[in-house]
């Protein structure tokens, strides 16, 4: 029996037409070029909050360096002998102050510390031993351990709440100098450049030694307090 006389349901059953197979391979190929790009999708999503997930780690662990130093600091003696009590030297973009060393240099080893900004946009956390005698007013950082904590820093904002010289009342401050107390707030803002987006909260903390010292040798100042 020749194909011609073959009935049609026969015919049609034998295989694809040209055209069938046209069609099925458009679709296949659609098919396979959605599923790619759902799969590209999910890859950038997923590497995306990755990113963001880091970044985040990065910023918290950085706060938290800075709130256990902060919380730890300690007023010290005037290293040039002038027998004043320190308690920090703060600026809008830089804070020097005593605390206790790392773990790794010993819990009871005081370091003076300096938070700055360098001109490359590095928020760097500067270290050397008390023992030293470095002056905390100098603005050189010779002879200290750097680390670098955040890159990308566009700007860096510190304030300090506490009583204002001459009115005498409790106030945000953009310097904190020649102080025996420290201030009852420290607070540090930070903006990285523009298109980063990586959060950074504002880090508010109180010194747990902020309390009234009192005077040296029996002198009153306006910054020291009689002793209970």
């Amino acid at each position: 029996m020749s194909a011609a006389a073959l009935p049609r349901r026969a015919r049609h059953d034998a295989g694809f037409t040209l055209a069938e197979m046209l069609v099925a391979l458009a679709l296949f190929g659609m098919i396979s070029a959605l599923i790619a790009g759902v799969v590209n999708l999910i890859a950038r999503l997923d590497g995306s909050a990755q990113r963001q997930s880091t970044a985040l780690e990065q910023v918290v662990s950085v706060q938290t360096v800075l709130r256990a130093r902060l919380e730890q600091m300690r007023t010290q003696v005037d290293p040039r002998g002038l027998g004043d009590t320190i308690a920090l030297v703060g600026y809008p973009e830089e804070l020097t102050f005593t605390a206790p060393g790392f773990a790794a240099d010993g819990a009871h080893q005081l370091q003076a510390l300096r938070l700055r900004r360098t001109p490359r946009g590095e928020l760097v956390l500067y270290s050397v031993p008390l023992l030293a005698g470095r002056d905390l007013g100098s603005f050189s950082v010779a002879g200290w351990s750097a680390a670098p904590l955040l890159d990308g820093v566009e700007r860096l904002d510190i304030a300090y709440y506490g009583t204002d010289r001459i009115t005498g009342r409790d106030a945000w401050q953009s310097r904190w100098q020649a102080r025996a107390q420290p201030p009852k707030l420290v607070r540090i803002r930070l903006a990285f450049a523009k298109g980063d987006a990586r959060p950074w909260p504002v880090l508010m903390v109180r010194p747990l030694s902020g309390v009234r010292l009192g005077c040296q040798g029996g002198r009153k100042t306006f910054d020291c307090a009689e002793t209970p």
